[in-house]
């Protein structure tokens, strides 16, 4: 089912001038944090000093640390679209979609 299937999730505009409770309330888009809170994304990104920057601050790691703890470099996971080059294979996922051309007299 996920293979072939896209979500499509939308949402009311919020910042800190019109933030709405109830919108809130009815989100269907959740941040699940390290500390096992879930958030509303809408008041995940409306507010971001008391949600996403303490998170950030609290659990993130700088590009060198992550390097040097992984043993990797981050550039090397950088998607490249390559995924996109040629043509499209049967069942790769892609949304090629063919479009005739409107003629009319």
């Amino acid at each position: 089912f996920h293979v072939r299937s896209m979500f499509l999730g939308m949402m009311h505009f919020q910042d800190k001038y019109n933030q709405d409770e109830e919108r809130l309330q009815r989100c269907d888009i959740h941040y699940l944090t390290p500390d096992m809170r879930i958030i509303p994304f809408c008041s995940f990104n409306v507010i971001p000093e008391w949600y996403r920057d303490r998170i950030q601050k609290k659990y993130g790691v700088s590009v060198e640390e992550w390097e040097k703890k992984s043993g990797e470099k981050l550039e090397s996971r950088l998607y490249r679209g390559q995924l996109r080059r040629g043509k499209h294979a049967d069942g790769c996922g892609c949304s090629a979609v063919h479009i005739e051309p409107i003629t009319g007299t």
